[in-house]
C-alpha cells in the first residue's frame, strides 16, 4: 500500500514538471519566432503568403498551427501544395509548389491563365508572353482538356513560338504562330512526332526567307507546306 502511494505522488509530481515545463516553453521569448522563410515561389510574393498563411513574428514557435496555415495557402489558386515546419528555436519554414500557367482562356471577356491541370489561376492580359490562347474551348470542358494536352506535350521554345491553340468540331486542332502561320493538326494523335517536325519545319521555312500560308501536320510524316503565292 505505501509503495502504491508513492506511486500515486510521484505521477502527481511529473504532471505538475511537465505543466510548469510546457508554461515555461510557451512563455519563453526563446522560442518567439524570430524568421519566417520562404521556398518554391516565384509568382506569388513572399508577403502574401506569409499573410495568407496566417503566420506573425513573435508568435510563440509551439503555439503556430502548422496544418491550418497549409490549408490556408491551399485557397490560393496559384499553389499545388504546401510543406511546413518548425526549425527550433525560432523558425519557421514554408515550402510551396506553384501552379505553372501554360495557356490563356478568355472567360467573360477576360483573359485568364490556367495550368495542365484545368485551374484556373490570375487575370491577364492577351499579350502575355509565352502563353497561347485557347480558342474554341471553355474551362472544364473535354475540348479545353485536348488543347491542355496539346500545350503540355509540346517543347517549351515552341510553345512559346504559338499565339493561339484553336479546338474545332471533332477535337480538331489548329495552332497559330506568332508570326501568323497556321498549323493543321487534325486531331493531334501523335503529338510528339508532330511537335518535333513542326519544330524543325518552322526553322527551316523562317531561314528560307519565304512567306508561309499554313502547315499541314494532320499526317506528320506527309507534312504540307503551302508558301504564299504558290
Amino acid at each position: 500500500m505505501r509503495r502504491s502511494g508513492l506511486n500515486w505522488w510521484e505521477t502527481v509530481f511529473f504532471g505538475l514538471l511537465l505543466l510548469i515545463a510546457g508554461f515555461i516553453l510557451i512563455r519563453s521569448p526563446f522560442f518567439e519566432v524570430k524568421t519566417i522563410e520562404v521556398y518554391g515561389n516565384s509568382l506569388l510574393p513572399v508577403d502574401e503568403i506569409v499573410s495568407v498563411a496566417g503566420l506573425v513574428a513573435g508568435t510563440n514557435i509551439f503555439q503556430v498551427h502548422l496544418g491550418e496555415a497549409g490549408e490556408r495557402l491551399q485557397t490560393l489558386p496559384l499553389v499545388k501544395s504546401t510543406h511546413l515546419e518548425r526549425r527550433f528555436p525560432s523558425t519557421l519554414v514554408v515550402t510551396i509548389e506553384e501552379r505553372i500557367p501554360l495557356v490563356l482562356v478568355n472567360i467573360e471577356g477576360a483573359f485568364w491563365d490556367v495550368d495542365e491541370d484545368g485551374v484556373v489561376l490570375r487575370r491577364q492580359t492577351a499579350s502575355t508572353e509565352g502563353l497561347p490562347v485557347v480558342t474554341g474551348a471553355k474551362p472544364g470542358s473535354p475540348e479545353i482538356d485536348k488543347a491542355l494536352g496539346v500545350a503540355a506535350s509540346l517543347p517549351g521554345d515552341l510553345k512559346q513560338q504559338l499565339s493561339e491553340i484553336n479546338v474545332s468540331e471533332g477535337y480538331r486542332i489548329t495552332l497559330y504562330t506568332v508570326d501568323g502561320i497556321l498549323v493543321q493538326l487534325g486531331q493531334a494523335g501523335r503529338l510528339e512526332l508532330q511537335g518535333m517536325i513542326l519544330a524543325e519545319v518552322l526553322d527551316t521555312v523562317r531561314k528560307s526567307g519565304k512567306t508561309v500560308e499554313y502547315i499541314d501536320l494532320a499526317e506528320p510524316e506527309k507534312a504540307v507546306i503551302k508558301y504564299r503565292g504558290e
